[in-house]
């Protein structure tokens, strides 16, 4: 396994731990018409989406640096029509949990997109 995917894994996992954490305590203080019932899916859509699309990151920096900003403008794209396809899905069948799971959502989606934007930043130079 490249030391980078390793690396970026690692502090993935790291946080995704901690995200629980957060999630569960809010999940005992909170009422629970305030917390989405879906979010250790949430959390498990987020890991898998950030190792994939990373290690594709780091393979497409090994072959030249023109196509890596090419892929990761694409993957960008392709990774943001994906979110917006998983929220409207899962708001059409659950239009009760909508406020709770588009709050976890953005809480999720801006861990994972700024531990994602300072590893891809470091492996670009």
């Amino acid at each position: 396994m490249n030391p980078d995917l390793k690396r970026f894994s690692i502090r993935l996992l790291i946080a995704a731990a901690l995200a629980a954490l957060v999630t569960l305590i809010a999940k005992t203080l909170l009422p629970a018409e305030w917390t989405s019932p879906a979010w250790p899916f949430l959390l498990i859509f987020f890991l898998a989406v950030n190792i994939i699309l990373y290690a594709l990151y780091v393979r497409a920096k090994e072959k030249k640096l023109s196509n890596f900003t090419n892929f990761f403008m694409l993957a960008t794209f392709f990774k943001l029509l994906l979110y917006l396809v998983v929220i409207v899905l899962y708001l059409l069948f659950n239009r009760e949990d909508v406020v709770p799971f588009v709050l976890t959502f953005l809480v999720y989606y801006i861990l994972f997109t700024t531990l994602e934007v300072r590893a891809v930043s470091k492996v670009s130079k």
